[in-house]
């Protein structure tokens, strides 16, 4: 799928790259800080990357069909694609369910898997700037 004769999947990588490193940063500066309200900033921008995650994702997978790239440079990208949009819809999950039960507290592991989202992200964005 291409707009203005750019596939429609570079318009939206972004979003998700960009939502989840702000978010990592507003969550690390809110346990840094000892101000919880920052959360609530990065629950926000972990929902919104995990909807941009699943739209990249798509929109990768159909243009490496579309577009005949060498295959091998496409499978390292597109597993830490697929893997980063995992793990940013799963935390995404947690949250929304904690949020949902108005449980109060951030957990640290959620940090943790939240930086992990986010070196995930940031390596399937490397790869991707090969291609």
């Amino acid at each position: 799928m291409f707009l203005f004769d750019i596939p429609i999947h570079k318009f939206i990588i972004h979003f998700p790259i960009a939502l989840t490193i702000i978010a990592l940063i507003y969550d690390s500066w809110a346990l840094y800080a000892r101000r919880p309200e920052l959360h609530r900033t990065g629950y926000g921008l972990i929902l919104w990357a995990a909807v941009g995650a699943f739209a990249a994702a798509g929109t990768g997978l159909q243009l490496a069909e579309m577009v005949r790239i060498d295959k091998a440079a496409v499978t390292g990208h597109a597993g830490f694609g697929i893997t980063a949009t995992m793990v940013i819809a799963a935390l995404a999950g947690v949250r929304y369910s904690a949020h949902a039960q108005e449980k109060k507290g951030y957990p640290v592991w959620w940090l943790i898997v939240e930086a992990a989202a986010a070196g995930l992200i940031a390596a399937t964005a490397i790869t991707g700037h090969r291609l």
